[in-house]
């Protein structure tokens, strides 16, 4: 293949790279995306190659932090192409050629990073299985994680594929039905490559990596042995049971495999001894060594239970701390729990919630992408990583990047039971990314899931408001209102409406509905609908109806009250009370605003424009501007400190000609 040739009128070759038993791969560059990727001609030979498009979207749409993204699949010239993303770093071959050995520790964190993508690709429908797995196709990226790369995809499209097999890494069963089917009858037992293949070749190549030889097809029995040299017994005796050859005897899953590296060093005879002789010591108990053995078993056990009871509480803590609004204590009770427990997920979900809740919406994205799915110790096979996948979806679409919501959604789905709810917030991000048919169809299938009628309507209404169909949105969520139990529902739905109305210019009705939804709902749920209301006041009374500054002025005080007050709440009640005339509560309300925001060159200017006012109900020979004066310069000069993008505000301009007002007029010298 020349080194210039373009397939496909978009992937320029730059080289080979290598070949595998299931096609030749090269490297190329994606002239649209203008990137860097690795380009697989697959080694089919005749096998049937009828590939449906659905099929392909499926692999098109695997997400995994430890494996490439498929682009792309095509054929060109009667070669079949699949196109990943290029990963940078060494292979472990190129790493073993280069003679580096790798601490017991390194190859633990590997081994469960390996597992967790394995666990992820043999839990699709149906399973992919890898076929491949060999020092070669494992990349250490330059971060120190790794990337498995070169999944067979010939072997997922057809189930007839029969794969090639790589010496020293290759299972017995895969092995012999690779040479010829008449050894695959003579030993029955080898008659299917499944799951448990790909927990061979992952075993076999951690074998080469730690004893530095391959391992070979003929045992000598002296396998362990050759391990423990390296590494500890407990860890020698996981990769065993996962390199026997017989399949029945390996682990079932690759989610086994998974909690066995886990559990390496609970299991390990040396450390367990280590701990058994400083007891012994601390509590000077050596000549009760006998009764020491009989008891530590029972020690060790209600150690864990201690462990985890106070795991369990300090949960319960953060729950009750992000409900009762105390944040910054959630997040200390976070970290001393997960301190305590690592590869537990409870913990991080609570606090990736609480970030959620709080509307920390790319703080929420940002804690999940780093600090759990990047996380060496967390468990990302427990059952709550849907559910934090899906705080990670759901603050994209409050972001408004629907596109990114969708991803993480169709990465939440690869995974096992989850709420069906999550149809249905799936659903409502597919409409808001123009997707709308599949939209509908994910709404049937949430449908079919049983979900309930209030979710149904809410669903059509979000789809139908997506769509512009704004009358029918409407009638959907006060369907969703009236027949929901679902206080947050409710919520919701009250929101949407109240969106409606504003982008429609219906101030008027929208007010009337915030009203009867405030009236209607508990407390607990009327932040986002009381602050919607201040901001509609505001613009009727900007309108002419001036008396509704006083409402906004009271609901602003239940905000306030309640605990979600922010920045925007007190200053739009200094300006409230400033236009009503109440200068003695605006002073008050500058005043907390400077307490708890600090120096800010906005609140200066409030402060200027509250002398302006006060000197004006004086009569002229008593007014005295220098207080007004020195706020103006104290704003003026934060202000140019402070702007950020070149933007202006306009009421600084407004302050400028009045000081300058003040100056010609001799009232400032």
């Amino acid at each position: 293949m020349s080194e210039k040739r373009v397939l496909a009128g978009t992937y320029e070759i730059i080289g080979y790279l290598q070949s595998g038993s299931g096609g030749d791969v090269y490297k190329a560059y994606h002239r649209r995306l203008k990137k860097e990727v690795i380009l697989k001609k697959i080694r089919h030979k005749g096998v049937s190659m009828n590939i449906n498009r659905q099929e392909v979207d499926i692999l098109k749409n695997l997400r995994h932090t430890y494996l490439p993204q498929v682009l792309d699949f095509f054929m060109e010239d009667g070669e079949y192409y699949t196109v990943m993303t290029y990963v940078p770093g060494k292979s472990f071959k190129q790493l073993l050629n280069e003679h580096a050995v790798f601490s017991q520790n390194q190859l633990i964190r590997w081994g469960q990073q390996l597992c967790s993508a394995l666990y992820y690709l043999h839990s699709q429908n149906p399973p992919i299985i890898h076929g491949d797995i060999k020092p070669a196709n494992i990349m250490v990226t330059p971060e120190g994680n790794i990337c498995l790369i070169d999944f067979n995809i010939s072997f997922y499209m057809d189930d007839n594929t029969v794969l090639g097999y790589t010496d020293g890494y290759t299972s017995p069963e895969q092995y012999i039905i690779a040479l010829d089917a008449q050894s695959a009858k003579s030993i029955p037992m080898h008659d299917q490559i499944d799951e448990k293949s790909d927990i061979y070749s992952l075993g076999a190549t951690f074998y080469h990596l730690i004893t530095g030889q391959k391992l070979q097809r003929n045992r000598t029995g002296r396998e362990k042995d050759a391990l423990q040299t390296h590494v500890s017994e407990a860890f020698s005796s996981v990769l065993m049971k996962s390199i026997e050859v017989d399949r029945n005897k390996r682990y079932r899953t690759a989610r086994e495999f998974y909690q066995a590296f886990q559990n390496i060093y609970k299991k390990d005879k040396r450390y367990r001894q280590l701990l058994l002789r400083h007891r012994l010591i601390r509590g000077g108990m050596v000549a009760l060594l006998g009764i020491s053995i009989v008891t530590v078993g029972y020690g060790v056990h209600e150690i864990k239970l201690e462990k985890t009871e106070k795991y369990n509480d300090l949960v319960a803590e953060q729950v009750s701390y992000r409900e009762s609004g105390d944040y910054k204590k959630e997040e200390d009770t976070y970290k001393e729990a997960v301190k305590l427990l690592p590869d537990k997920l409870e913990s991080y979900y609570q606090n990736a919630y609480t970030l959620y809740e709080q509307q920390e919406y790319q703080k929420c994205i940002d804690f999940v992408e780093y600090d759990v799915l990047k996380s060496e110790k967390a468990d990302l096979i427990d059952d709550r990583i849907t559910d934090i996948y899906y705080l990670e979806a759901e603050s994209y679409f409050e972001l408004e990047e629907y596109d990114k919501s969708v991803e993480i959604f169709d990465r939440l789905f690869q995974y096992g039971e989850f709420d069906n709810l999550y149809y249905r917030d799936y659903a409502i991000a597919l409409a808001y990314d123009g997707k709308t048919d599949k939209a509908q169809e994910v709404l049937q299938e949430a449908i079919d899931h049983d979900l309930t009628e209030d979710s149904i309507y809410y669903a059509k209404g979000e789809i139908e408001k997506s769509m512009g169909q704004t009358d029918s949105a409407i009638t959907e969520f006060q369907q969703c209102i009236a027949v929901s139990e679902d206080n947050n529902l409710k919520m919701r739905s009250y929101v949407l409406i109240s969106e409606i109305y504003e982008k429609n210019g219906k101030l008027e009705d929208e007010r009337a509905l915030l009203l009867e939804a405030k009236n209607a709902l508990p407390v607990e749920n009327q932040m986002i609908l009381l602050e919607r209301l201040v901001q509609t006041d505001i613009e009727l009374a900007n309108q002419g109806n001036t008396s509704l500054r006083d409402e906004a002025i009271e609901v602003s005080k239940e905000i306030i009250t309640q605990g979600w007050d922010t920045y925007t709440t007190y200053n739009n009640l200094a300006i409230l009370n400033e236009k009503q005339g109440n200068l003695g509560e605006v002073e008050s309300i500058l005043n907390q605003m400077k307490e708890l925001y600090g120096d800010d060159y906005n609140i200066e200017k409030r402060f200027a424009f509250l002398e302006i006012d006060k000197q004006e109900q004086k009569a002229n020979s008593n007014r005295d501007y220098s207080a007004f004066a020195s706020y103006y310069e104290h704003a003026r000069t934060m202000y140019y400190e402070q702007m950020k993008n070149n933007d202006t505000d306009a009421e600084m301009q407004l302050l400028e000609n009045v000081y300058q007002q003040a100056v010609n007029g001799g009232w400032i010298r």
